[in-house]
């Protein structure tokens, strides 16, 4: 049927009430909160083709995230390439090498189950001894990469600019808080892990890869780490408004995997043994180290907040500082009233406060790798309250806005400088006392061959009084 030029179009109400051709579908939009909240917060991402261009510039970043990641290690031996830390070897390599793999995968440490961790020490015991080292730090820096993809990708579902999702996705590979102890090191993944599952949770995937990949995804991390159960809420949340296929398995399979992993601790199959750890539930003191350690490392870094502090005032100095970086995007957002980026700021806020505490209540102390996921929640939060009006629907840098670009290139900048300033940070242990892993081969190897009746050879992974990471033995048979 046609319609004779300059004549009336038939109209028909739509579902907010507006007026559309009656010839014309539209999606229905379902009324209420339900609905604003499944399209301010799950929004669709974007279906990017795949070009050769594409591939390329992924290849170069990837390329370029491992090396980085490489580089930061300093050792006895060719640093992280050279040497295996803690419990990388003296718990996953170990039972890789010792045990089956069921044997392995279903051996529980520190309370509960590390399936991926688990998985990476598999690939790396079906090597020779010799590589190792080199093996299991570069599955760790391509692991680390790999989840900054994951975030760089989910992440255009709320954020459309493209330096806008590299600033959320950076600080992954960066990782300016406690890298001296986490870099290339497949125990503390699970960190990195939580945080890509975050932005997953959040962006409805269009293409059937990725819908089956997210519930996968999100399997993997619930056993993995037990701090899954943190975002489980979220998973739950998303399947209730949204009521996706994959949103619906996400949410099933983080349930099983943190069921699991709470029964087995509940039960007493696992035990969480950590020498020291006293929880602390007292909530006064959790807001606390919130606010004098969490907060100023985010935005100045380990090297600058973590060391040893000689002048109070000056340190007392940078923590206001830090507070004063993020009431300013606060302030900033209240000013420009950008609501859909106030609801991902909320949501990333809350849970960046929601996992910290649970980990040092749990813990009664703050180790420098707990800030990690809390660190990104709040970059993620501070990127949300700065976003450009110019840069919500495009590419373009420059917007009608003027002055409205120049607090994100601000941020951009802080954390370049944080990142170049924490590239290298010295552990107290890691850096000093882990021997070269190729020199204890190469003299664990003369013992086993010197020796026909010597069964097994022992591997240092930290301080010799460490037991629990601090060495591991390896059978002869795979030396000699």
């Amino acid at each position: 049927m046609t319609t004779a030029v300059g004549a009336a179009v038939p109209q028909r109400p739509d579902v907010d009430g507006s007026s559309v051709p009656a010839g014309e579908h539209t999606p229905r939009r379902p009324a209420g909160w339900p609905g604003r909240l499944r399209d301010a917060l799950f929004p669709e991402a974007p279906n990017t083709p795949v070009t050769p261009r594409r591939i390329l510039v992924t290849a170069a970043l990837v390329s370029f995230g491992v090396i980085y990641s490489l580089g930061r290690v300093r050792g006895p031996g060719a640093g992280a390439l050279d040497t295996v830390w803690a419990e990388d070897g003296a718990n996953f390599l170990h039972d890789a090498a010792n045990m089956s793999a069921y044997d392995a995968f279903t051996t529980p440490l520190n309370g509960y189950y590390h399936f991926f961790p688990r998985l990476l020490a598999e690939i790396t015991t079906r090597l020779p001894v010799s590589s190792w080292a080199a093996a299991n730090a570069t599955l760790a820096a391509l692991s680390t990469v790999g989840l900054a993809l994951i975030v760089y990708a989910a992440s255009g579902a709320h954020l459309r600019h493209p330096v806008l999702r590299l600033l959320v996705a950076a600080p992954v590979v960066a990782q300016w808080a406690s890298n001296g102890e986490i870099v290339d090191n497949v125990a503390t993944l699970q960190f990195p892990a939580l945080y890509a599952l975050f932005w997953v949770l959040l962006a409805v995937q269009v293409r059937p890869v990725g819908k089956i990949a997210a519930p996968v995804f999100a399997l993997v991390v619930a056993f993995s780490t037990t701090l899954a159960l943190t975002l489980l809420p979220l998973a739950l949340l998303r399947a209730v408004v949204r009521r996706d296929r994959s949103g619906i398995l996400m949410a099933v399979a983080m349930a099983f995997g943190v069921s699991v992993q709470l029964w087995t601790y509940v039960s007493g199959e696992a035990e969480r043994e950590i020498v020291g750890m006293v929880p602390n539930y007292d909530p006064l003191w959790n807001l606390q180290q919130f606010a004098e350690i969490q907060v100023p490392v985010t935005y100045l870094g380990e090297a600058w907040m973590r060391g040893k502090v000689v002048h109070t005032t000056e340190h007392n100095a940078l923590i206001l500082l830090a507070w004063g970086i993020l009431l300013a995007a606060v302030a900033l957002a209240v000013w420009r009233r950008s609501r859909p980026a106030w609801l991902l700021a909320a949501v990333a806020g809350l849970h960046a406060v929601g996992i910290f505490a649970l980990q040092i209540a749990l813990r009664g102390g703050v180790p420098g790798r707990y800030l990690l996921p809390s660190l990104l929640l709040l970059v993620t939060m501070t990127v949300a309250l700065l976003i450009p009006r110019s840069w919500t629907g495009g590419t373009s840098w420059r917007g009608p806005e003027g002055f409205g670009n120049v607090p994100i290139v601000v941020l951009a900048t802080l954390l370049t400088v944080v990142a170049i300033a924490n590239y290298r940070h010295d552990h107290i242990w890691r850096t000093t006392t882990v021997p070269s892993w190729s020199k204890q081969v190469t003299a664990n190897t003369a013992a086993c061959e010197a020796d026909p009746a010597l069964q097994a050879v022992r591997f240092r992974t930290g301080p010799a009084n460490k037991r629990m990471w601090g060495w591991f033995d390896i059978p002869c048979s795979r030396l000699r």
